[in-house]
């Protein structure tokens, strides 16, 4: 009885697993609808990719998110409420203006971040999770009802990692204390770094603009798809219903 009952259980999570659903990823890509993306020029560059080519072959990829990006933007401009004058700000409309100022004007249901890197945020952990909390505290008088989620870092070369040996497991260290930072103030983790790796841990050949980490189109089509396959997790889980399912 007992092995028939297991048997049983068997063809039922098989099943499961087999009606499990891939939503189009015309449909996954409605998830970034009203967001914003903030960050450095790996973000710059995300949005170009994603203007020259996926919006060419899908005009409707990416329509309602908008990008605010600057080269050489650090986490700790994000976290800051007033301007820098010594720091690289994000522009809107031709001034500068801080990342809670700009959430106060646009207010959008969800916003992603990645920055870090020109703080060299992966060698000073403590205080990227102070930036985050000072971004977390802003965000709360600014812009309460926005979720706030946060891109880990992406991963180093070779060429990198010779010569400054360790350097991705620093990062790697710091991508273990974001996620643990995120579920503490109530922010969301996505993990890109896992898709952009090879089997050594390092960024995968040919994928980097620069033969450091920043990313070429191949490297900006994985980052798609881990979008794709981020907003496919939160359907599964029961957090998030398509645009065209929502009525």
């Amino acid at each position: 009885m007992k092995r028939l009952l297991a048997f049983v259980l068997c063809l039922m999570l098989l099943a499961g697993t087999a009606c499990a659903e891939r939503l189009p990823d015309e449909q996954l890509v409605t998830y970034y609808n009203k967001s914003v993306f903030v960050g450095d020029s790996l973000v710059r560059m995300l949005r170009n990719y994603i203007v020259n080519t996926e919006q060419k072959a899908h005009p409707d990829y990416f329509k309602d998110t908008r990008f605010f990006a600057e080269y050489s933007y650090q986490l700790y401009a994000a976290s800051r409420e007033t301007p820098s004058s010594s720091k690289v700000d994000l522009k809107y409309k031709g001034s500068d203006i801080t990342l809670c100022k700009l959430m106060e004007k646009l207010q959008p249901e969800k916003l992603f971040i990645l920055a870090g890197l020109n703080d060299k945020i992966g060698e000073k952990t403590e205080k990227g999770m102070e930036y985050i909390d000072k971004i977390m505290a802003l965000m709360a008088e600014y812009a309460p009802d926005t979720q706030v989620y946060f891109f880990s870092l992406t991963p180093v070369t070779a060429k990198v990692e010779k010569k400054r040996p360790n350097l991705q497991s620093k990062w790697d260290a710091y991508n273990v204390e974001l996620e643990k930072k995120c579920e503490e103030v109530g922010a969301i983790y996505i993990d890109i770094a896992t898709d952009l790796k090879g089997e050594n841990g390092l960024m995968k050949k040919g994928i980097s603009h620069d033969g450091e980490y920043h990313l070429n189109d191949k490297g900006n089509a994985i980052w798609v798809q881990t979008l794709l396959d981020f907003a496919q997790s939160q359907y599964d889980a029961n957090k998030w219903v398509p645009v065209d399912e929502e009525y």
